[in-house]
Formats: C-alpha cells, sequence, structure tokens
C-alpha cells in the first residue's frame, strides 16, 4: 500500500523520470565503446603496424564522447528539475493538509516532529528520487547491456558474471531490510529530539527562571545518545555490505584474470579480446558496487516517504459537507440545542441549550473547567458536536462552508499570538482582503494603539520579533484587538482578553473592546465579573451545564452561583484596597526620624578638576 501511495506522489513526473533515464542510458552506453577501441588498437593497430587507423579511432573517440556529455547535461538537468519539483510538490501538499487537520491533532502530535516531516523527511525523500530512482534503473540496465556483451565476448569467462551478480544482489537484499528498519527507527528519535528541542526553546523563559539549564542539557543528550547508537549501527551495516560486495568483486576479477591469462596463452583469446573483457567486467563491477552504495540512500527514502504517507493519510475531524453553504452576508444569530460534547471521552458539555440573538454581548462565566472556552470552540467549529445542533441564522453549522463562515467571525485571545514581522502586518492578518494603510491605522486608532505606535522610530513599520516579544502583554493584546477590528467580524469572540493584564493596560484594552463590539454578536468569556456588569445576557455555566442565565442586576438578586463568584471578587478586592490602605496609614502615623549618618562624613571634598 505505501509502495502505491508513493507511486502517487511521483506520479506527474513520470515521463520526465523515463526521459531522464533514457537520457541516462545513451550516456552510460556511449561510455561502453571504449573497451571496444581498446581491443581494436591492441589487436589490429599494434598488431598489424597500422598507424594511419589511429586518427580514425581517435575522431571515433572524440565524436562519441562529445555527444555522451550532451546527455549527461540533459539527463542530470532533468533529474536535478525533478526532485525540486517532488520536493516543492511535497512539501506544500503536506502544509496544505496540515491546515486542514482540527485543533485535536495539534494537541495529540507535537510540532517538532510535524517539522521534522516537512523539512526532514521530504529531503530525504527527494534524494533519494534525484540519486537513487533514475540511477537505480541506468545501473540495472546498464548490467544487462554489459553482460550481453561479455556473452557474445566469450561466453566461458561471461559465466563468472552469472556468478558475480546473485551473489551481490542477495548482499543488497539482505543489508536493505535492515538498514531501512534502523533508518526509520532513527528518523522516529530524531523527530522526538526535534519535538523536545523545539518545546525547550520555546519555554527558555521557564528553563532560565528556574536554572534548569544543566537539567534540560542532560535530558537533550541522553535523548541524542540512543539516536548516535542507532545511527552507528546502521551506518556500520552499511560498511559491512560494502566490504562484503568489495570481497565479492575481487574473487570475480581474480577468476577472470587467471582464467583469462590461461586462454590467452592457449591461444583461445586475442590479448585484445582480454584486455577489452577485463575493462567490460570492472564497468559491471561498478553499477553493482552503485546499487550497494544506494541501499542507504534508498533506505532513508523509504522509511520517509512511509512517514510522509502516513501523515497524508490522517483524516481530518472537521470535514466540510459535499455541498456546503457559501456564506455572503451574516447576521449573526447563533443558536445551541441540546449540544452534548466531549474530549477524548470525557463529557465536557451536557444538554447545552442557548439563544444568542443578533447583535447582543453575551458573557460566559463559570469555574475553571465549566466549559466556556470549549463553547467558544464549538462556535468556531474547531470541534464538531457529539449530538445536537447549533444552528447560525438557522443554517446547522455542520452546513456551512468553514472558510465562508469563519470569514465572518473574530476572535480575541487571552494571550495575543503575533507572527514576527512588522506591527502594520499582524494588523492586516486579519483582514479579508488588500486593505490600505489608512485602514490599518484608522483600526489601530479605534484599538487605542495609535499614540503608543506614534511614539515609535518606525510607526507602523515596527518589526516586533517573534510572537511579539518587544511589546508587553497590554500592547500585544490591543494589536490583536486592531486585527480583529480590521477583520469587521459579525460575531465576536473575547476569551479572557483582559485577564492578564494589569489595571492601565486592562483599562486601554476594554475601552477598545467597547469600540470593538459595537454592533456584533459578542459572546465574553471572563473571570472578571466586574468586566461583564454591561452584558446583554450573562449565563452561569458550571461542570458543561447552564446553571443560570440573565442580567448582571437579575443574577445579584438571586441566591445562586453568580451571585457568590461576585461577592468573594468584591470581599477579595476590598480586602486588597484595604490592606494598601493600612499600609499607606502605617507609613504616615511613623514618627520621624533623625537623618541617618552619610557614610562619607569626614571624607573631604574631591579636589577640583
Amino acid at each position: 500500500m505505501d509502495k502505491l501511495k508513493f507511486w502517487q506522489l511521483i506520479k506527474p513526473f513520470r515521463y520526465l523520470i523515463i526521459g531522464a533515464i533514457l537520457s541516462l542510458v545513451i550516456f552510460t552506453n556511449l561510455g561502453l565503446v571504449m573497451p571496444l577501441m581498446l581491443k581494436v588498437i591492441i589487436d589490429r593497430v599494434l598488431v598489424n603496424n597500422q598507424l594511419n587507423f589511429v586518427f580514425i579511432i581517435l575522431v571515433t573517440i572524440l565524436l562519441i564522447y562529445t555527444i555522451r556529455e550532451i546527455f549527461f547535461y540533459v539527463s542530470r538537468y532533468m533529474i536535478f528539475y525533478i526532485s525540486q519539483r517532488i520536493l516543492f510538490n511535497v512539501r506544500t501538499k503536506l502544509f496544505r493538509h496540515l491546515q486542514n487537520l482540527s485543533l485535536q491533532f495539534y494537541e495529540e502530535y507535537r510540532t517538532g516532529k510535524l517539522i521534522s516531516n516537512i523539512i526532514t523527511d521530504v529531503a530525504a525523500l527527494q534524494q533519494m528520487v534525484s540519486a537513487s530512482m533514475v540511477n537505480l534503473a541506468v545501473n540495472l540496465l546498464m548490467i544487462v547491456f554489459i553482460v550481453g556483451v561479455l556473452f557474445v565476448m566469450n561466453p566461458i569467462l561471461a559465466l563468472i558474471s552469472l556468478v558475480l551478480i546473485p551473489l551481490q544482489l542477495a548482499n543488497f537484499m539482505y543489508f536493505r531490510t535492515k538498514i531501512k528498519r534502523g533508518w526509520m527507527d532513527l528518523r522516529e528519535k530524531m523527530s522526538e529530539i526535534s519535538a523536545n528541542l523545539a518545546e525547550t526553546l520555546n519555554g527558555v523563559r521557564v528553563v532560565k527562571s528556574f536554572a534548569k539549564e544543566r537539567t534540560e542539557t542532560r535530558n537533550f543528550v541522553s535523548n541524542l545518545r540512543p539516536a548516535m547508537d542507532v545511527s552507528m549501527d546502521v551506518n556500520m551495516k552499511g560498511v559491512f555490505q560494502w566490504m562484503i560486495c568489495e570481497a565479492v568483486n575481487i574473487i570475480c576479477l581474480s577468476a577472470t584474470i587467471g582464467l583469462g591469462s590461461y586462454m590467452v596463452l592457449k591461444n583461445k583469446m586475442t590479448i585484445g579480446s582480454f584486455v577489452a573483457f577485463y575493462t567490460y567486467l570492472g564497468m559491471l563491477i561498478n553499477p553493482i558496487v552503485q546499487l550497494s552504495n544506494l541501499i542507504t540512500i534508498i533506505s532513508q527514502g523509504m522509511g520517509s516517504a512511509s512517514r510522509i504517507i502516513k501523515l497524508l493519510d490522517t483524516i481530518p475531524d472537521i470535514r466540510e459537507c459535499e455541498n456546503p453553504i457559501k456564506l455572503k452576508t451574516l447576521k449573526g444569530n447563533i443558536k445551541f440545542k441540546n449540544v452534548n460534547f466531549g474530549y477524548s471521552g470525557k463529557t465536557v458539555v451536557k444538554d447545552f441549550t442557548l439563544d444568542i440573538k443578533t447583535g447582543k454581548k453575551v458573557a460566559l462565566v463559570g469555574p475553571s473547567g465549566s466549559g466556556k472556552s470549549t463553547i467558544a470552540n464549538l462556535i468556531l467549529r474547531f470541534y464538531d458536536i457529539k449530538s445536537g445542533k447549533i444552528l447560525v441564522d438557522n443554517h446547522d453549522l455542520r452546513q456551512l462552508g468553514i472558510e465562508s463562515y469563519r470569514n465572518h467571525v473574530g476572535i480575541v485571545l487571552q494571550e495575543a499570538f503575533l507572527f514576527s514581522g512588522t506591527i502594520a502586518e499582524n494588523i492586516s492578518y486579519g483582514a479579508k482582503r488588500e486593505v490600505t494603510r489608512e485602514e490599518i491605522e484608522q483600526a489601530g486608532h479605534k484599538a487605542n494603539l495609535h499614540e503608543f505606535i506614534g511614539n515609535l522610530e518606525n510607526g507602523y513599520d515596527t518589526e516586533i520579533g517573534e510572537n511579539g516579544t518587544s511589546l508587553s502583554g497590554g500592547q500585544k493584546q490591543r494589536v490583536a484587538i486592531a486585527r480583529a477590528i480590521l477583520r469587521d467580524p459579525k460575531i465576536l469572540i473575547l476569551d479572557e482578553a483582559t485577564s492578564a493584564l494589569d489595571t492601565i493596560s486592562e483599562f486601554l484594552v476594554q475601552e477598545a473592546l467597547d469600540n470593538l463590539m459595537k454592533d456584533r454578536t459578542t459572546i465574553i468569556i471572563a473571570h472578571r465579573l466586574s468586566t461583564i456588569k454591561n452584558a446583554d445576557m450573562i449565563v452561569v455555566m458550571e461542570a458543561g451545564e447552564i446553571k443560570q442565565t440573565g442580567s448582571h442586576d437579575d443574577l445579584i438578586k438571586e441566591d445562586g452561583i453568580y451571585c457568590r463568584m461576585y461577592q468573594s471578587q468584591e470581599k477579595y478586592h476590598s480586602e486588597n484596597i484595604a490592606e494598601k490602605d493600612d499600609e499607606t496609614a502605617e507609613e504616615a502615623d511613623k514618627p520621624e526620624l533623625p537623618a541617618e549618618p552619610n557614610d562619607f562624613d569626614g571624607i573631604p571634598d574631591c579636589p577640583a578638576a
């Protein structure tokens, strides 16, 4: 099955591959003329003293090798072109496939392993195609041609080649299986190392904060050592395979020299024929050695191809229906009808029923793990529900075209993710069309970014580094809000958008969010209940179920979860303020102490320069 799917990867280039093989075959076979020329020179020119015939032979050789070089150039160009196109096509196909996979896949499959698949495995596949597949075909054809010539020249001596070839093929097949298994094991270990390395580098602040540099180095070395052992084992198997190949070659050549010398002495063979036969036999050994050397590359490539095919065979959890509804406009009415959903067999949302009216602000609150963020993920269709229905403008969410639907949805997360590049590029990332600088700056102004950006030397063209490392949390959040503003979504999801910010940043971000929420259906996920007092409806969740719904004023009057959560937060807030007031009062009531003596009293001032 893997071989069939591997063929599908290279099928678009089959005619180019055939052309490359034919060019190489012609190039190789033109090289087979030289031993015949040697035979003619020895048996006819030297023996019969026909020096005038040498000029004809030399001109013929030069002409043949000129044509040979042309075919060499054509074959190499085609091989390099094919390999680079395969590299380009497979990586593009892999990346496009990864974009279609669900969030659940990324939660289970480590990022470093994916990078290894796209970069390392595809490179090994490309190398196998460029260095092995074409050369494999050429060397096999060359073996057939040379064996045919040997039997024409001397059938008795040619029998030696019939012994040589099966022994070498047996050697080749025996080590091929072992080396392929070893390379697959090594690739798996290296992808794990890549994943761990990516994780460690991404968490370098935590590593340094806890002084775990030595620990991480030890872990890296402990993971690297088994990979080194496997690599050594695989490479040494290649060495043993080559040594056996070389031993078989030497035995066959020795037998040829011995039997050929006997036949020359007995006048059963001319010296020219013997030299030509020996040269052809040496030329036969070369493609056999080449096949032996290709074993490592082929094993690496096939192992990588298996991993690529396995990844491409991963079926996306979220797929469009056959004839999806392409939305041009969206009002933003969302209805949940008896929705149930869970992760890995654990129920997270139970019998969830809710009607979110167009243009209303609905807040989801509740303790951690109550299912608030899951509801946001279901609205975005990052996951499909197990039962029930989610309707958007009275359309089943599963019937909508994914891209056309998500184009009408915007989200601001608790920790905004920004791409490396400029502020302007990050703001325009959310746009559904090409936008002008004026539109970008308008979005920045509404997101309370304009004044901050005005103080930067390069303004909106300031490079912010990977994930906005040069910006503060509040600044990153406002860039994310500007990105959402420019998107102009009909449905807006705010997932803890202010919970990680200080008071001043929260004020600026909250003001920006107020600008963003105007005339949109907004779902707010919040822990700080003080930020959702103005919501049109507050939905209180616990263990995936709705426990209360209503406005802030209505819920405060009820003796329920919301009232207790709000009172608890208000009490905590009041105690913090009182504690700070007490500290201020204590400082004010302290008696004024005499000035402390100056440590430099008694030391004369420095003389003026």
